[in-house]
Parts: structure tokens; C-alpha cells; sequence
């Protein structure tokens, strides 16, 4: 922590409104009403600062404005605002009068006296001030004091009679000379003042002297030229003195950085007792060799918090010239947690000694390696570290007894650690005993003694201006003996202010104990100000999360209806717009200080407790019910959801009727709609005089918080966890990490799925996000949009996210791929290194893992952390078996437990050590047991190796029966209504006891295998057994004494064992897997379905079925993902990443995919998601051509098989695909999309593009390309080695043959001429006769390498030589024109040349990572920079726009799909600004750009991406059709996409000839 001098942030400008409350109602009503919101809300939106005005009179009864006591506290009023304004402090009205004067409240007593004695000098009686004032010997100088009374006696002439009276004549005795004064204010003082300081004025002459008078509407003119007046003064005041918005700063971290600095100085200031164990931290940092941090203990309100923190303050001077480097955390138990408190440590360790640090979250084994890294390196620094953790017994619940566990054992040289805990609270001391058994630097923080006190009581009592006489002393004293803590003396303080020399002063006088002199002060506070106000406004101060500001807490009071009616005016008209006054609110606070102080939070300053003791009382006072904390908590929901802004009116009561008569009337209160006057609350503050685009980081602080505490979870899904807006806030005020852990706790009550993948989708991209946190609208089209189909619930969402993403970013999916499925990651803690032996799947969403050191851990997403280990004891496990939520827990000294999952709880011990058996090898060693089922009160075991089953009584652990089998047991299983044991043997033996009389009731053999799995089916009263080899026997049971072999189903060639089987009754499927093969059994005719062969090479471990078996899923050995294939298609269509380990096992937990690895990592995927994701389509293999309607609504492509792909462009499905005999070497679609014209290696297919129907087959080879004429009468088949046709596309019938085979050939726009190059001409062949009616040659040696066509001009072609010189040629005409010689370093790529359809720009070549582009007009060659390497370009046919697909710039090495793969960028090539760029997120190979400026990206997995740019108005109806179209799911999900097959035989067969 760099320096500890709180900074001066100020995040309010507080302006004070000096006036005269008597002749200036109306002007401060209509600047109340007007003028003062709009600057709030500038003040707002442009500077991100809050806007008060105190104005001391509002509110006030004509009485307590004349109030001696108001004109002193309007001017700490006038100096609060002087010294804490962040920009200017006041507005002065001076008006036509001067105002009253005021009778002091004090006057010494000499100066008393002699006004007494001047007063009898002059004759005049002085019995009345003798009685309005009182000696008070408390008060340092002794005084006299103003009493309080509701009505002064008149001064009058001795011997005259005095009259009661309202007010203080003495005004009329200064009215004289009041004119006198305000001639001599407003002619010379102000003037003066104006000229010297440069203030604003604003000046008007009123008709008020003249004899026609001041009229109403002369004065509202008046108000209204103020008005427009102040309120443009105001703002370009503001806008001058305000240098910047308030620092906000960049994450979290930097937040609670300067959070912690600011709490260090607030506490340190509290510092007033010298304390004598700052000795021993002093000589504890100055000693040299400490292996061991020095530990503080304390009970509450000892003083441990302030003593380090003015420690903190004090370390520089304790080292000489060493300028060492303090961090210091203070811990509550709220916010705080071990992974919080070790994120920050490393954060400021970082910084404060410039060293790298990571960004993206860790796990907490991770961050205690960095903090024991760090600690290590900069102890090597000339600088030496303090560290100081305050409060270490304050870490909530859940992190209690983990908290010291990440301490490090042993401190490096020159560093110091200074900890705080209580003797008692939550066993942290205890902890650190055993953490640090040889250390003796354990400090216990005593009580003060009462003399320290009481000359801290001295010395408040000294500052603020009074004492405590002689006689009082005693009282104090004995007060202070029984209670010597500070805060005590500070309560004492507040108390011994109120009292007067002449008060009577007893024993009782003074409270004894801290909460019940709080509770004395919270009713001091009442009775000044009012019960509602301070009860209320004590609650939102106690409940608000991270505090309010001082604006913020007049609002809120303006919202409660309780407190507003107590200032409503009575007996008149209730304003349209009003509000709790701010100076009331001001009084009350100024009341607080040294009670209540600011903290900076996120760039504002809150108000706070710094003693955790006011919360208390306060909790125990105002809100003794849980009702009402729910009131409080949704009060404040609505406040900053914005519920009453913008000039929403709110009922309220008004009942002054009732309030005024003397006796109970039958008049109701009435209900009157009132505008509070609150600022809105938007997510984000848009500001036209702003660059900076401002978050609204109090609201996204708060409103979760009170909407979740309140219960309004509804509301919180809607407006909050599911906006966008929210969303964006948080990552613009770096709070990431945060955002995750908000989506995932709501996950657990609301929205479970939809925001578990938005918490997914957001922490997967937090390297992007944490750096550009505007890209949320590109993540979420990238990763969310795929699955809109299978979730809903989350289309509102995708609708905001995508409008919000067409209006601030230039490129935006219309259809979108799945690039992966989104999964989360759970790990074992680091104390646990040892690799996972064995998992068990259990019910109730349960993982179990046994590891090698004899370790059980549990695995449930629902669970903090995940994972939790079993705790048993001090017992070794040595195996574990499960059965439902039950397990078998066998220790490695022969005790055997059985545990309830459910209750986490041991239910008995099975006394199974006299009967266990031993084994046959090893006659010490015990059997191990191979299993159990449970049944009711009774249990079946049985151990590997052993030819019988034990059971036993669950309630006891007793064994009951033994039932002996004729081999060894392999498997069991029970009858689903629990009547029946199924008991599968070796040698192919099946064995059938009934349970309840414990008999044996048949045994059947049927081949020499051991049985690995039996299964009941109970409606068919049938008995399947699978064995060793996989082969399937299936039995007749209904008479279950004499089962009937119905089938048999074996292969005796296949001699592969079985690795896992799996049974879905909901399909009648049964899975068997083996290392090379997955068999698929329909269990209805008991046939073989369905086979799947593992990839070359690759050997399965095991699989399991999902989403009614439409889906198998596998793992592979030696392979780091699992394999999705679609079982209706048998095509692999995902891959599911699980990381560079080994998968142990594939468990299905509810909806859930989890899969294990032997190093402990749980991956999750939600079953839907791989779902959903598995039906957007995809070919076969990578998209190598694609082709785009005219019209941009479908399109086509080929991926080098027999297939061609018909696809909607919107569409996450495909709509069907032409099939051909071979694989298809090239396709063409005519313009008016009526035809799609393909060729195999042996035809050419004609297909009507609407039916699928193949009109046309012809026999015809070596075809290379096809072309369509524009008009669609014709088509070319180009042949390398053969005569190229042209022929009628309705007939099939040949026109003429082109002789030639001409390279990149083109039909021209009028579809008239071939257009190609052949050897170094370019060629116009004509369409009619196949012969060469036009040619381009170059002289010398030169040749022409690319050439187009220009669509704007249908006679011209553009074209350029391999010596870079570009000519346009007149094909008609057969002119040319030479524009420009390229520089011969430039190199051309032919295959990249392309060419605007008017010819004014030419995309030339790409190097590395620029693209070349040449102006024709202006003879100019532009090179746009890309991020990373060129991939792909496409120049938009209008010239505008240049499309690109590059590398993206990774210079961290990340290995996320955002960073490892291309992006698609848009370049507006008239003045080379980036507009857009979209995270692709996978491989593209095909990039093709339509009409209306939509990008069409081919994949190497087979999938399509369509991306509009948006900064066009060409792509508006493409963007417009998308957004219409989101979130309307798919009819029917298992569809497949149509095949149309091809005629069986050519139709048309032409005759080639060679060349």
C-alpha cells in the first residue's frame, strides 16, 4: 500500500443555497423543481458525480428559522459543503430584504455582565434576559446559554409592563439599519467579492418599488429567467472545476485496493489511547530474523483494528530510510473469503513491487502457490514487507476452518505478518497455535486503563468546546472503571455534551454498557429529528450491502411514505413534485459523525459504521421481524431499480386533516400521487457531451442484493441476472469474477440451466471480457445463439444482446455454429495430489472418488466448491462400493461402514469381521467385497472370488442368512418389485433366491462365461444375462422356478470382453461396449440394432446413452475428449474437450454429463446443450465449396463426398442434400435459383432446387467446373482433357463444343462470351459457335494472370499482367486502356484478384497480415493492416466493404477458442476504419460474400456461420429477418435433413472426343 493518505475523493457536488427565507419561497420552490434535477442528472450521466443542495430553511416552521440554534447549524452547513463539494459550494440569492437578527446562543460571562450592567446604566430592566439565559460552567470559557422557550417576554423601559410575545421585538430595534446594510452588501461587499473571486451573477430589476406593484406574473417571469439563468451557470461551472469522472478504476482488485487503503486511514484516525502494544509490534518489525508472524489477540471493541491500522500509518518512520512496503486486509464477515483475501494479497503484492500478475481466476490451491511465490520473491526486494490481516476470526462460515491452512509456515526474510483474531471465536487462534507450535509471538491486546480513558474523554470534550465540572467528576470516573473501552468513551462523550453545571447529576445519570448508550443516542436522535426519520433511516443505512451515499439516502427517505408525511405541509395544497428536504437529512447526519463516516466504494464515498456495534442495536431496535428487513430490503430494490424515476408519481397518505383537529374527526387520510424527484437508474449512462460511456456501478452494487434479500426473485431474473445491461455494467466495472459467482448462485433458486450456461459462456471468455468488455455482444452470439432452440427462456436475452450488438458493432451473426459446448470445471483441492483410483456414480446427483492414499471425496455441482471430502473418522478406506445413495465404505483394518449419502451420516457398522473370508493366495488378507444391494431394512453383500451372498439386517448390522450359490459370484441384481435375487456365476450360471423365506428357487446355465449384468424385465417376465463376451441369453421367468431360455444372441467368433453395459427402458435399448466396438440391442425383439466401430487405432474405455438413446456418448484411451455420435445418423457429430488427462469414467447425474479424470478434475456438460448442439447441422466434412442464392436466403455446399448441401440461411438446420453415385467434384445454382447443376467424376446432375428432383443425368466425365449463364438458358461443363459443352440447361441438349480449356473462365454479364485465359492470352469465346471471337494479348513476354468482368459496365473487362501493369479491355470494341504499373516488389495473387462491379477498387494480394488494395481512380495503392495472418479476403462487389478472415493477435498464448482461432473482420475500405470484427471461434475453409453484405464462412468441421455486416443498410433485411425469427425453436428436433436421390441411370449421354 503505496501511500496512507486517504485520498480526497469527492463524488458529490454539494452546493449550499444562501438566502432569505422570507422573500425567496417561490424562487427556491421553482429551483427545487426544475433546476436542480436536470443538473443532478447532468452531473450524473457526464461526470458520474451525485448533486446535493442544502438548503438550510426547507423544511423549517417560521419559528425554527428564527431559531437561534438553526442560524448556527446552517453555518456547519455552509462548511460541510465548502469542504466536500466536488465542484462549487454555493448559490447565493440576495433579494429586497436583509433578514432578521439572531440573539447569540452564547455569551461569555463577562461579556454578559457587562451587558447587564449596561443595560441597568440605560435604564433598561434586564430580569428577562436574566431569565432567557443560564450560567453553564461546562461550557470552556464558562457562559451564559439561551434557553429554550416557545414564547420571549418583550423588553421593555423599567416600570413598564411586559407583554408576551411570539418573537423578539429586538427586530424591530435593528429594522433601521437593516436598509443601511443590505445598501452597503449589495453596493460594496458583494461587488467586491465578485470581481476578486470571478463569480457568476445573475442580476434582474423587479417592478416591485413602483406604484403599479409587483404583479404574479412579472414575478413568475422573473423565476423563470432565474431559472434557465442558474441552471446554465450551473453547468458550466461544473463542467470547469470538475477536472474528471471519479476514478472508478479498471476490476475489482483496484477497487478494493484503494477500498482497503481508505478503511485503513478511517480506523487509524480513531486512534486516541496510546497503547503499549505498539511497542511490540515496533520491535517485532524491527528485529531482523522472524520465522513467525506476530500474532494480536482480543475480544470485540478491544481496539485490535484501530491499533493496526495506526501501525500501518507508523511503519515508515519505524524503518530508517528503508521505505518498506505495507499491505494491509481488513476481513469481515460478509464479503470476505479465503479466495477473495488471497486474490487481493497477490494483487497488491504484485503491484506495490511491479511484478506480473495473473488475471484470469485461479483455484485456491493456485493462489496459495502464488502467494508463497510472491512472498519468496520479494523477499529479495530492499524493500521489506509488512503484511497485516486484521479480523482473521471474522472469515465467514464456510472458510472458518480453512482459514490458516493457506498461512505459510515459515516467514522469508524480510517479511513481517501481523494477524488479528479473537481468544475465542470460530477456533482461528487455535489453528494458528498448531500452525506455529514453536513460536512465542502470540500479543494478547489488553483493556485501557480508566485513566488513558479519561483523558481521552478529556480531550473530546476539549475539542468541542465543554468540560466536566468537579462535582460531575466522580460519576465519570466510576463510569469508567466499570467500562474502559473506547468506543464507551466515545458514547460517553455524546452524553456528557448535553450536560449543564446546573444539572442534577446522580450514580444513575450515566448509561452503563456500549449498546445501551447506543440505544440512549438513538433516542437522543429521535427525539431531535423525528422517530420515523431516524428509525428508517438507520435501516437503510444498516442494510444497505456496501453502504449508501448521502444523496441516496435523501432519496430513499423520500420514497417511504411514512417519513415523507411527516414534512408534507399542513393545511394547504401538497406539491406535485416533493421530497424529504436535504438539509434535514444533513442535520441528522452531522449528528452521526464520529458514529457514522465515509468510505470510498467504486469511486463514491458511502456512508458507513466502523464499529460493527451500531448495526447490531440498530438490527435489534428497527428490525426485530424478518417482515420487516423484507420491507426494508425491497424499498431499497426499488429505489435503485429505478421504480419512481423519471417523474413516476407514488401514492401517499395524507393525513393532516387529522393532524390539526383537536378531536377525532371521520375525515380518511387522503391519498395524493407525489413526485419524489428521483434520479433514474439505467444500467449504463449515455452522455452526448461524453466520450466515456459511464456505468451505473451503485445499482449494479446493490439491486441484486436487496431484490434477492427481499425474495422478488421473479424480478431478479428478469431485470437483473438475465439483462444484458447488468451484464455489461459489471464488466465494465471489472467485476468478472463476481458476475460468475452472481449467474451461479441464482442458478441454484432461478433459471437453473439458462443461467448455469451464461455463467459458463461468460467465465470460458473472461480472457477477452476482462480486457474488452464490449465484446459481450460477440461472446453471446458466438456461444449462446446455437442453443436458443433447447433454452427458451433465455430468448428475451438473445433479442437484447443482438440489437444492442447491431447498433455498437459492425459485424453480427445472422446463423450461427456451434463452436463448443460450454462446460464447467470442478478440482480436487491441492491438498489432495494423489490420482483418483475409483469412481462410483450414486443417486442424488452424487460423484463419489476413492483415491490412492485411501481418501473418499464427494462430488455434487450443488455444493460451494463441488468437492467435499468424507470424513470417517480417522479410518483408511480402502474400498467403496454403491448402491442408490448408500455406500460401503471397507477400511484397511476390517471394519466395514455403511453411509447415507442423503444425511452425510455413518447409518451402521456390519459386523462382517468374523465371517470374512480370506483370500486363497493370502491367508492374512482379507477378501475384498465385490458389492451390496439394499433392500428395505435388509441388505445382500457379497466378496470377489466367494460362491455365496451374506445378508444382513441394516438397523443392526447383523448378519441374518447366508445363501450359497454353486460358482463364484460375478453379478447381482434384484426384481424390480423386490421379491427376487438375480445372481449371476461363473461357468455361465444364473442362480434365483427369493428374499423374503431365503430359499433357492431355480439355476439355469447356458454357456461356459462368467455373467457380467442380468436384467428384469417385469412386464415381458423375462431375465436378460450378459456375459463376459457380450452375448445375450435371454429368459422366460414367468414361472420363476422354472426358467425357459426364449433366445439366444452370441456370436462365438467374439471373444472381446465387455467393458460397461447400459439399459434405457424409455427406447428399449441396451448398450454394450467393448474396446473396439459399441452394440446397440433392441430389447423389444432382442436384435442387433445398430454397431459403432471406435476410430482407427483408438480403442473405447467406456460409453453411455443420452436423450432417450438418440445420442451415444464415449471415451477413448489416450484421448482428451469424448466422442457425440447422432445414433438416427451414425455420424460423429461433437467432441467434447476434457483437458490433457485421461478420462477415468462418464457418469449421467440427473441432466447432467459428468466425466471424471485419474487427476481429480470434474467436467460437467449439460446434457441438453449437447443436445441442442448436436442438432444444428453440419456436413459430413470440411466445407469446400459454397455457393450463395442471389436472393441471400439459402445457400449450398459441398464437403469433397458424394454430398451436396442445401442449407437456409437463418436456419440452424440443413434442409436437405443432393446425393450423387461418387464424390462431387464441382456445383453451380443459376441466378433466378431455380437449378443446381453438379458433377460427379462420371455426370453432370441437373436438380430442381425447390423439390430435390433430378431432372437430368448426363453421362459425361472429367468435368472441372460448371458455369451458369446470367439469363439461366445455358451451362457450361468445363474439361481439362476434353471438349468443354455448352448446352441447354432446360434440355440438356449441346449448343457447341469449346475446344480449348481456359483457365478461371467466366461467362461475361450479357451471357454472351466464355471469358478465360489460355496460355497467356485472355480468350472471349462465344457461346454460340465455341470459337474465339475475341482476344487479349501483351507484347513481349508478359501474360495476363487474373482478369473480371465489371457488372457496372457489361463491355469492359479489368485485368492485370505478371509485370503488374492493369489495363480495363472493351470486348466489344477490343480497345484497351493501360491505368497503372504495379511496383514490381508487389506480388500478385491471381486467385485473390477481385474487383468492385464499377472498377473503382481492386483487392491485388495479401502478405502476412496486409492486405493490398489498389485505387483505380486515384492510381493509388492502400495496404490495410490487419490483427494477425491474412486467411481468407473478399471485396464487397460495391467497393465499400473488404471482408477478411485473419489470425488473431494471441500475444499470451492463450489456448480458448476466442484467442486459438481466426476472426472474421470488416473493413470499410474509403477510409480503412475496422467497423467490425466477430470472434469465429473454430477453423474456417470457405469464406463467400453475398449481395447484401452477408459473410458466409465454410468450416473444417463441416458447419456454416452466416455474419451480416451491419454498419450497411444492405444487410438491414437480413438483420431484421434474424431477429424475428430468434428464439422460435425447432418443430421437431429429431428430423433429419431430406435426401434426394439421384435417377438410377443417365438420362442424357453426350459423346467425347479427345482434343
Amino acid at each position: 500500500m503505496e501511500n496512507f493518505q486517504r485520498a480526497s475523493v469527492k463524488s458529490c457536488v454539494k452546493i449550499y443555497l444562501c438566502t432569505n427565507p422570507e422573500d425567496s419561497v417561490e424562487e427556491r420552490r421553482a429551483l427545487r423543481e426544475d433546476v436542480f434535477p436536470r443538473v443532478r442528472e447532468h452531473c450524473r450521466r457526464t461526470h458520474g458525480l451525485e448533486f446535493r443542495v442544502i438548503d438550510p430553511y426547507e423544511g423549517l416552521t417560521p419559528q425554527e428559522v428564527l431559531d437561534p440554534r438553526a442560524q448556527q447549524v446552517t453555518l456547519q452547513l455552509l462548511e460541510e459543503c465548502r469542504k466536500n463539494s466536488a465542484g462549487p459550494f454555493l448559490v447565493a440569492l440576495v433579494g429586497g430584504q436583509y433578514g432578521r437578527a439572531c440573539l447569540p446562543t452564547e455569551v461569555e460571562v463577562s461579556e454578559f455582565q457587562e451587558v447587564l450592567r449596561t443595560g441597568q446604566r440605560m435604564g433598561i430592566c434586564t430580569q428577562v434576559l436574566e431569565r432567557w439565559y443560564q450560567r453553564d460552567e461546562n461550557i470552556i470559557p464558562p457562559s451564559f446559554c439561551l434557553l429554550g422557550h416557545q414564547h420571549h417576554d418583550e423588553v421593555t423601559p423599567a416600570g413598564n409592563q411586559r407583554k408576551p410575545h411570539t418573537s423578539l421585538s429586538i427586530d424591530s430595534v435593528l429594522q433601521d439599519s437593516s436598509n443601511e446594510r443590505l445598501s452597503q452588501l449589495c453596493d460594496h461587499f458583494l461587488p467586491s467579492l465578485v470581481t476578486s473571486h470571478k463569480l457568476l451573477v445573475y442580476t434582474s430589476t423587479s417592478t416591485y418599488e413602483l406604484p403599479q406593484g409587483y404583479t404574479a406574473e412579472m414575478r413568475r417571469w422573473y423565476i423563470e429567467g432565474l431559472c434557465q439563468q442558474l441552471h446554465a451557470d450551473l453547468l458550466s461551472l461544473i463542467d470547469s472545476t470538475v477536472t474528471g469522472k471519479p476514478a472508478h478504476l479498471d476490476d475489482a482488485l483496484s477497487q478494493e485496493l484503494v477500498q482497503q487503503t481508505d478503511l485503513c486511514q478511517i480506523y487509524s484516525s480513531l486512534y486516541r489511547i496510546e497503547c503499549a502494544e505498539v511497542e511490540h509490534v515496533k520491535a517485532y518489525l524491527q528485529e531482523k530474523d522472524t520465522k513467525y508472524p506476530l500474532i494480536l489477540i482480543g475480544g470485540p471493541c478491544t481496539g485490535k483494528t484501530v491499533l493496526l491500522a495506526h501501525c500501518a500509518q507508523q511503519v515508515r518512520t519505524w524503518f530508517d530510510g528503508q521505505d518498506p512496503v505495507v499491505v494491509i486486509y481488513f476481513i469481515n464477515d460478509r464479503n470476505s473469503t479465503v479466495e477473495k483475501l488471497l486474490e487481493s494479497l497477490c494483487y497488491q503484492l504484485a503491484k506495490s513491487y511491479n511484478l506480473p500478475h495473473h488475471h484470469c481466476p485461479l483455484h485456491i490451491s493456485h493462489l496459495k502457490e502464488d502467494f508463497i511465490r510472491l512472498l519468496a520473491t520479494v523477499s529479495s526486494s530492499p524493500h521489506p514487507l509488512v503484511l497485516i490481516l486484521d479480523g482473521l476470526d471474522q472469515m465467514p462460515g464456510a472458510d472458518r476452518a480453512q482459514s490458516v491452512w493457506w498461512l505459510p509456515v515459515s516467514l522469508p526474510v524480510n517479511v513481517k505478518l501481523l494477524i488479528s483474531t479473537a481468544p475465542k471465536k470460530s477456533g482461528t487462534l487455535k489453528a494458528l497455535r498448531a500452525l506455529y507450535p514453536k513460536s512465542s509471538l502470540f500479543v494478547e491486546v489488553g483493556p485501557k486503563t480508566s485513566r488513558d480513558c479519561s483523558r481521552m474523554l478529556v480531550d473530546l470534550m476539549v475539542s468541542c468546546g465543554r468540560r466536566i465540572t468537579s462535582g460531575q467528576q466522580m460519576y465519570v470516573n466510576q463510569a469508567l472503571r466499570e467500562c474502559s473501552l473506547p468506543l464507551y468513551v466515545q458514547l460517553l462523550h455524546r452524553q456528557l455534551c448535553t450536560w449543564r453545571s446546573e444539572s442534577d447529576v446522580t450514580e444513575n445519570s450515566l448509561t452503563k454498557g456500549i449498546h445501551n448508550n447506543i440505544r440512549q443516542f438513538m433516542a437522543q436522535l429521535e427525539q431531535k429529528h423525528g422517530k420515523k426519520l431516524v428509525s428508517k433511516a438507520m435501516c437503510y443505512l444498516t442494510l444497505a450491502k456496501s453502504g449508501i451515499t448521502e444523496a441516496e439516502l435523501t432519496d430513499i427517505l423520500s420514497c417511504d411514505d411514512d417519513v415523507l408525511s411527516q414534512y408534507l405541509p399542513l393545511r394547504k395544497a401538497v406539491p406535485y413534485r416533493f421530497r424529504v428536504p436535504e438539509a434535514i437529512v444533513e442535520k441528522m447526519l452531522q449528528d452521526l459523525r464520529g458514529f457514522l463516516t465515509t468510505q470510498n466504494v467504486c469511486g463514491f464515498q458511502v456512508l458507513f459504521w466502523p464499529s460493527r456495534h451500531f448495526p447490531l442495536v440498530i438490527r435489534k431496535l428497527y428490525l426485530c421481524s424478518a417482515e420487516v428487513v423484507r420491507d426494508i430490503h425491497s424499498a431499497l430494490a426499488d429505489y435503485f431499480s429505478g421504480q419512481w424515476s423519471y417523474g413516476r408519481t407514488k401514492p401517499v397518505l395524507n393525513s393532516w386533516d387529522r393532524v390539526m383537529q383537536p378531536e377525532p374527526t371521520s375525515t380518511s387520510p387522503t391519498k395524493i400521487y407525489v413526485d419524489r424527484q428521483i434520479p433514474g437508474q439505467p444500467w449504463v449512462f449515455d452522455s452526448s457531451s461524453s466520450e466515456q460511456v459511464g456505468f451505473n456501478v451503485r445499482k449494479i452494487l446493490e439491486l441484486p442484493f436487496h431484490l434477492k434479500a427481499s425474495g422478488r426473485l421473479e424480478e431478479l431474473s428478469r431485470d437483473v441476472i438475465m439483462s444484458p445491461g447488468f451484464h455489461q455494467s459489471m464488466l465494465n466495472a471489472g467485476r468478472l469474477e463476481e458476475l460468475v459467482c452472481e449467474l451461479e448462485e441464482s442458478s441454484m433458486f432461478i433459471s437453473s440451466q439458462e443461467l448455469e450456461l451464461l455463467a459458463s459462456i461468460v467465465r470460458d471468455a473472461s480472457c477477452l471480457l476482462r480486457d474488452s468488455p464490449t465484446y459481450l455482444t460477440t461472446v453471446m452470439q458466438a456461444k449462446l445463439f446455437p442453443f436458443l432452440g433447447v433454452l427458451p427462456g433465455l430468448e428475451g436475452y438473445a433479442k437484447q444482446i443482438y440489437q444492442e450488438g447491431v447498433r455498437s458493432h459492425g459485424v453480427n451473426v445472422v446463423r450461427s455454429p456451434v463452436a463448443e459446448v460450454p462446460s464447467a470445471h470442478w478440482a480436487l483441492p491441492e491438498l489432495t495430489a494423489t490420482p483418483v483410483r475409483e469412481v462410483l456414480d450414486t443417486q442424488g446427483n452424487t460423484a463419489v472418488m476413492l483415491l490412492f492414499d485411501g481418501s473418499v471425496w464427494t462430488w455434487n455441482e450443488n455444493v460451494t466448491g463441488g468437492c467435499k471430502p468424507l470424513h470417517l473418522s480417522d479410518f483408511k478406506i480402502s474400498s467403496v462400493k454403491s448402491w442408490g445413495h448408500f455406500l460401503m465404505l471397507s477400511t484397511c483394518c476390517n471394519k466395514t461402514f455403511l453411509y447415507n449419502l442423503k444425511t452425510l451420516s455413518c447409518v451402521c457398522e456390519i459386523n462382517v469381521h468374523k465371517f470374512v473370508p480370506s483370500s486363497p493366495t493370502e491367508p492374512n488378507v482379507a477378501l475384498p467385497i465385490q458389492g451390496f444391494v439394499l433392500f428395505g431394512s435388509k441388505m445382500i453383500l457379497w466378496y470377489k472370488d466367494a460362491n455365496y451372498l451374506w445378508m444382513f439386517d441394516v438397523t443392526t448390522g447383523v448378519r441374518i442368512a447366508q445363501l450359497q450359490c454353486h460358482h463364484t459370484v460375478t453379478s447381482v441384481s434384484t426384481s424390480i418389485n423386490g421379491q427376487f435375487i438375480f445372481c449371476g456365476q461363473d461357468k455361465g450360471t444364473v442362480s434365483i433366491f427369493n428374499i423374503r423365506n431365503k430359499c433357492h428357487l431355480a439355476t439355469r446355465r447356458h454357456s461356459g462365461v462368467s455373467i457380467m449384468s442380468i436384467l428384469h424385465c417385469e412386464d415381458d417376465d423375462l431375465m436378460v444375462c450378459v456375459n463376459r463376451f457380450g452375448h445375450v441369453f435371454v429368459w422366460d421367468i414367468e414361472t420363476i422356478t422354472d426358467p425357459q431360455l426364449r433366445q439366444k444372441c452370441c456370436n462365438a467368433e467374439d471373444q472381446e470382453e465387455v467393458l460397461n453395459t447400459e439399459h434405457s427402458l424409455e427406447n428399449n435399448t441396451l448398450l454394450v461396449c467393448k474396446r473396439s466396438q459399441i452394440a446397440l440391442w433392441d430389447t423389444r425383439e432382442w436384435t442387433l440394432d445398430d454397431q459403432f466401430n471406435a476410430p482407427q487405432g483408438r480403442t473405447f474405455i467406456q460409453a453411455v446413452l443420452a436423450k432417450d438413446g438418440l445420442l451415444i456418448i464415449a471415451c477413448l484411451e489416450n484421448c482428451p475428449f469424448l466422442l457425440v455420435w447422432k445414433r438416427t445418423t451414425g455420424q460423429c457429430i461433437l467432441s467434447l474437450d476434457i483437458g490433457h488427462t485421461q478420462a477415468l469414467k462418464i457418469l449421467k447425474i440427473g441432466s447432467t454429463l459428468s466425466v471424471v479424470t485419474t487427476n481429480g478434475v470434474v467436467t460437467n456438460w449439460d446434457l441438453d446443450l449437447i443436445w441442442g448442439a448436436s442438432m444444428v447441422a453440419k456436413a459430413r466434412a470440411r466445407v469446400e465449396n459454397l455457393v450463395v442464392e442471389s436472393t441471400g436466403q439459402r445457400f449450398y455446399t459441398s464437403d469433397g463426398t458424394e454430398l451436396v448441401w442445401k442449407w437456409d440461411a437463418l436456419s440452424s438446420r440443413a434442409e436437405g442434400c443432393f446425393l450423387h453415385d461418387g464424390w462431387v467434384e464441382t456445383f453451380a445454382v443459376s441466378t433466378d435459383c431455380e437449378r443446381l447443376v453438379s458433377a460427379s467424376s462420371e455426370d453432370i446432375y441437373v436438380w430442381q432446387t425447390t423439390t430435390g428432383e433430378n431432372l437430368h443425368r448426363i453421362r459425361s466425365a472429367g468435368v472441372c467446373d460448371l458455369l451458369i449463364t446470367p439469363n439461366c438458358n445455358f451451362a457450361v461443363s468445363l474439361c481439362k482433357s476434353n471438349l468443354s459443352p455448352v448446352w441447354k440447361l432446360g434440355t440438356g441438349h449441346v449448343v457447341c463444343n469449346v475446344h480449348l480449356y481456359l483457365r478461371n473462365a467466366v461467362i461475361s454479364p450479357e451471357s454472351t462470351f466464355i471469358l478465360g485465359l489460355y496460355n497467356c492470352d485472355l480468350l472471349a469465346v462465344s457461346l454460340w459457335s465455341g470459337c474465339i471471337s475475341k482476344r487479349f494479348s501483351c507484347s513481349g513476354q508478359s501474360e495476363v494472370i487474373a482478369f473480371q468482368p465489371l457488372l457496372d459496365h457489361t463491355d469492359y473487362v479489368v485485368l492485370i499482367t505478371i509485370s503488374g501493369s492493369l489495363y480495363t479491355w472493351n470486348v466489344t470494341e477490343e480497345t484497351v486502356c493501360k491505368h497503372v504499373r504495379l511496383p514490381s516488389a508487389l506480388l500478385i495473387k491471381p486467385e485473390l484478384f477481385q474487383v468492385s462491379m464499377d472498377g473503382c477498387y481492386a483487392v491485388l494480394s495479401t502478405a502476412g497480415a496486409t492486405i493490398n488494395i489498389l485505387d483505380t481512380l486515384n492510381g493509388k495503392l492502400c495496404s490495410l493492416q490487419a490483427e494477425g495472418h491474412v486467411l481468407m479476403v473478399c471485396l464487397d462487389i460495391t467497393g465499400c466493404y473488404v471482408i477478411f478472415i485473419c489470425d488473431v493477435d494471441n500475444p499470451g498464448g492463450c489456448t480458448c477458442s476466442l484467442h486459438s482461432r481466426p476472426i472474421l473482420n470488416a473493413v470499410r475500405v474509403s477510409d480503412g476504419k475496422n467497423v467490425g470484427r466477430f470472434y469465429l471461434c473454430k477453423s474456417p475453409s470457405a469464406l463467400s460474400l453475398a449481395e447484401d453484405l452477408c459473410a458466409y464462412v465454410g468450416f473444417e468441421d463441416g458447419s456454416v456461420g452466416v455474419y451480416a455486416i451491419t454498419d450497411a443498410t444492405e444487410s438491414s433485411v437480413m438483420v431484421g429477418r434474424c431477429l424475428r425469427s430468434m428464439g422460435r425453436g425447432m418443430s421437431c428436433l429429431c428430423e433429419e435433413p431430406q435426401r434426394w436421390s439421384p435417377l438410377a441411370k443417365p438420362s442424357i449421354t453426350w459423346m467425347n472426343s479427345a482434343t
